[in-house]
């Protein structure tokens, strides 16, 4: 069979036959991780891609490497080249999706790590996937685009990571599904994940995907992205991040940002998400102190900045793993980003938007923001006005007083108009 010039092919042993017949690799069913690598490294010494067609894929390993970085199941080394991992088709979600024996799929390219892993864990956060750990990060050469790959892991009471870019420089995902819960889900299991009893608390460093850890080439673009379980669905870092239609539910922390170390340069240029939602977590997002190391040590915070445009938060308790809500959004240190977030908030289920729902804690963090919850209207009576839990800084024209005011003080619901006079100073306690 002639070699196809352009993509190095690879069939799970549960892949239809016809798959199989044309693929370079099958894997056996057991450390399918083993022959991934073997066509991994094939990409890397013929210039070509990697395409795997439907199929549950096993990993049950992770393994050391010698660059010095985490263990790994999966380990992409530098090609100085763009690679592209590239799925059959996009895994749908929904009941009945996963097959009863669990092998035969044709439901997208699923990478499944399954519970022998932890026993090559080691100490530290391993990786399922991560790139060729380098000294300079992510300006080394090493592009990636995935499409249509899902992964899930068995659970997430562990500390890992299903993908890892710190060391990937032009980092393109597109279509990936990341379960925690990915014992549940091959067992028929899905939302809301009650078959097997209450979810645990998943581990802080169970983590969904992390972005790059340097000053990355554009682009850095996320698309279609579901972290459901996680410790950390997302954490988001690096510089020119274009974050669209992703979706962070049922874990610790949906998004966190800046919240692992940074290897050099990446903590000035924005970070961007649109139509992106934080449903059923404990915690709201935390912006976290991020070290950034750099010619001198520790360099300080440069100001970095998150614009969400129109995202989405879910705040329910019986949805919520444990069944009571933790943080609202927090600064590690408070006051060190900037940044603009608008969004609407549902604390129930099919409940209006909320307007009276704070999002931020009150100790200090978001001063450098501009927060916008979309349920708000821009101006109307006194009334309405006081019914809002307002943002600092937030503006509304008042038709009552016939001005514009701006809020001082959210915890007080402190308003004041342009010569700083307290626009319910006169006013009676009802």
């Amino acid at each position: 069979m002639t070699a196809d010039p352009v993509w190095v092919k690879v069939a799970a042993a549960g892949s239809l036959p016809a798959a199989k017949g044309a693929a370079d690799f099958v894997c056996p069913g057991e450390h399918d991780e083993e022959t991934l690598q073997a066509a991994i490294d094939r990409c890397a010494a013929d210039g070509r891609d990697l395409f795997l067609f439907d199929g549950i894929y096993h990993v049950d390993s992770f393994r050391e490497w010698p660059d010095g970085g985490p263990r790994a199941a999966l380990r992409i080394p530098v090609m100085l080249r763009h690679l592209t991992i590239r799925g059959q088709k996009f895994f749908q979600a929904g009941h009945g999706t996963i097959p009863d024996d669990k092998t035969d799929c044709r439901n997208g390219a699923i990478l499944y790590v399954r519970k022998p892993v932890w026993d090559t864990a080691g100490e530290g956060v391993p990786s399922v996937l991560r790139g060729e750990r380098t000294e300079v990060a992510s300006q080394n050469g090493a592009g990636l685009s995935i499409e249509n790959v899902s992964v899930f892991i068995c659970d997430t009471e562990h500390p890992a990571r299903c993908v890892d870019l710190r060391w990937t420089d032009s980092a393109q995902v597109r279509n990936m599904r990341l379960y925690g819960f990915g014992y549940r889900a091959m067992n028929g299991d899905s939302h809301p994940w009650k078959k097997f009893g209450p979810l645990p608390m998943p581990h802080i460093d169970a983590i969904g995907l992390t972005m790059t850890s340097g000053s990355n080439l554009p682009v850095s673009r996320f698309d279609n992205i579901v972290a459901t379980g996680f410790g950390q669905g997302f954490q988001a870092g690096g510089e020119h991040v274009i974050c669209n239609d992703c979706l962070a539910s049922k874990g610790l922390y949906g998004w966190t940002f800046g919240n692992y170390e940074y290897a050099r340069g990446a903590f000035n240029h924005p970070i961007v998400l649109v139509n992106c939602g934080d449903e059923e977590n404990v915690h709201m997002p935390l912006f976290g102190a991020a070290r950034e190391i750099g010619r001198d040590g520790v360099l300080p915070p440069r100001r970095q900045s998150v614009t969400m445009i129109g995202c989405n938060f879910e705040r329910m308790e019986h949805l919520t793993i444990g069944g009571k809500l933790g943080d609202g959004m927090r600064e590690t240190v408070p006051g060190t980003w900037r940044g603009w977030i608008e969004y609407t908030l549902m604390p129930r289920e099919g409940s209006p938007n909320a307007v009276d729902f704070p999002v931020w804690e009150n100790d200090g963090s978001g001063v450098g923001f501009e927060t916008v919850n979309l349920a708000h209207k821009p101006g109307g009576t006194s009334e309405e006005r006081r019914s809002y839990a307002p943002h600092l800084w937030q503006r509304y024209f008042d038709t009552d007083l016939g001005k514009l005011l701006v809020c001082t003080d959210p915890v007080k619901r402190l308003w004041v108009d342009a010569l700083g006079n307290t626009a319910d100073a006169n006013r009676t306690p009802s």
